[in-house]
């Protein structure tokens, strides 16, 4: 899926990517209880999204909840009330909750509480860990074309970093490819949008067994803890395919973002990306989802990020 992201810088757009998830299913309750969910990170405005489980009971549709009060503290200090923003139909962009003056610092404690009326108050705490960077990333791509449509990019790639001795650290690697969408004018001039896209890899696996990826529900990223690795430098080897169409997009660059992650955000993806690989074993217990949101359901998880570019064509 195409996703427009305007008038964003590029660094800001690719930390960020995550923080307009919605939550897959949750387990139903006996009463409807908020679900928070918010993945923030350094240099940016913290956004809150607010939602709802469903009672028993309860026929209608789960949605936002738009009547929430979302403070958000550093220590026991009451930094912001978040105001909140209007979702937007035509960019499918979903109510949400955002600050006007803090953008959360990497090391710094954070807290939030949620209250809205005929529900408990919930809060969460967490804060963004120091980045690790990649150092090198090797990206080969081969053109299948089948015509005018549907040109396919095989791939391989690696990508290298060095893991902080004696920390228990966590990572999300994900893949982004940058298109920019052109029309050709009644001139016969193209005219190529300064506003790119970013599609995700229709597939991507790692090259040979062992590799201790873990990939992620979207299966177009994966979820990684430096059990085997800590303090060592560690490289992963990955293949991949996506295609796209070259009548109306023309390639930028191959983007890999390694996060830096907090416990509490690899432990509620991870144990999403086991609930949904056990909806497809019939056989299969149900999987509790690891959150951290007390009095509620969801995620609060900051997480840093470094962004590494390839060239389409090299």
């Amino acid at each position: 899926m195409l996703r427009n992201y305007s008038n964003l810088f590029l660094a800001l757009l690719l930390v960020s990517f995550f923080s307009c998830e919605e939550p897959l299913e949750i387990e139903i309750n006996q009463e409807s209880r908020l679900v928070v969910i918010s993945h923030f990170t350094q240099d940016k405005d913290l956004q809150v999204f607010v939602s709802k489980t469903k009672s028993i009971q309860d026929t209608r549709e789960a949605g936002a909840v738009t009547d929430a009060t979302v403070m958000v503290f550093a220590g026991n200090e009451l930094k912001e009330i978040l105001e909140l923003v209007p979702g937007d139909n035509a960019t499918l962009e979903q109510p949400h909750y955002k600050t006007k003056e803090l953008n959360p610092l990497s090391g710094e404690v954070y807290t939030i509480k949620v209250s809205a009326p005929g529900f408990k108050s919930v809060t969460a705490t967490n804060s963004i860990p120091t980045s690790v960077p990649i150092e090198s990333v090797k990206f080969s791509p081969v053109f299948k074309g089948t015509g005018t449509k549907d040109l396919t990019i095989n791939f391989e790639i690696s990508v290298t970093y060095s893991d902080p001795v004696e920390v228990n650290n966590f990572y999300h690697l994900v893949f982004y490819q940058e298109l920019y969408p052109y029309s050709i004018n009644s001139n016969g001039d193209t005219i190529t949008s300064p506003n790119p896209v970013f599609v995700r890899p229709n597939r991507i696996d790692v090259d040979f067994p062992g590799q201790p990826l873990t990939k992620h529900f979207d299966n177009g990223s994966f979820l990684i803890k430096d059990v085997s690795f800590n303090g060592k430098e560690v490289t992963f080897y990955l293949n991949g395919v996506y295609t796209f169409d070259p009548s109306e997009f023309s390639p930028g660059s191959f983007l890999v973002e390694l996060r830096t992650v907090s416990e509490a955000y690899y432990l509620y993806h991870l144990s999403l990306t086991n609930q949904t690989n056990a909806k497809r074993d019939p056989l299969s217990e149900g999987v509790f989802v690891d959150d951290n949101i007390e009095n509620g359901d969801g995620i609060f998880a900051g997480y840093s990020s470094s962004i590494n570019s390839s060239n389409l064509v090299n």
